[in-house]
């Protein structure tokens, strides 16, 4: 049984001999009541501001949820575009590195294009020097064999004319 401030209010007691100052009861019984009605109404307010605080707490909760929710998809959408970005620069990395090499790979190309028409020309340079020289050498043999051979016929034409000139001498040495 619950007891309400009325009934300890209302509560009465039978007489006995040697029993208690009925007034005396009854006053303490309605301070106790009033007592009682004063806890009841403290106890109803604190009921109240404990629903108030769940009811707060509650939102709190709400709102901190909500807040978490907000944080953990803004956090998951930056995550998602650094990949995307990251993926993004991968990709534009590899094109750049994908380029250069095959530049890298054409110039070596050319390059070896470039020596091998430099050292086929320096083949043929060389060729047709060794050949210029072989034929100047055959020149200079000819030129010193007509050398000679003049050298050789002018002194026969010199001795012939000293031979013509003594014959001379003694042909005028006779006619003197």
């Amino acid at each position: 049984m619950k007891l309400t401030p009325e009934m300890i209010r209302e509560q009465r007691f039978k007489p006995r001999l040697s029993g208690f100052d009925k007034e005396e009861v009854i006053a303490f019984l309605v301070d106790i009541a009033d007592d009682f009605e004063e806890m009841i109404e403290a106890n109803n307010m604190l009921k109240r501001d404990v629903e108030a605080m769940n009811t707060k707490q509650k939102d709190l909760e709400d709102i901190f949820i909500s807040a978490k929710q907000f944080s953990d998809e803004k956090i998951q959408k930056a995550e998602k575009q650094s990949e995307e970005i990251l993926a993004k620069a991968e990709q534009k990395a590899s094109a750049i590195q994908d380029d250069a090499q095959k530049k890298a790979e054409d110039i070596e190309l050319k390059a070896r294009k470039i020596n091998d028409e430099a050292e086929q020309k320096a083949k043929e340079i060389v060729s047709e020097a060794e050949q210029k020289k072989r034929s100047l050498q055959i020149e200079f043999t000819d030129l010193k064999a007509r050398h000679d051979s003049l050298f050789s016929e002018l002194h026969k034409v010199v001795d012939s004319c000293r031979e013509w000139i003594k014959g001379m001498e003694n042909v005028d040495k006779e006619q003197r």
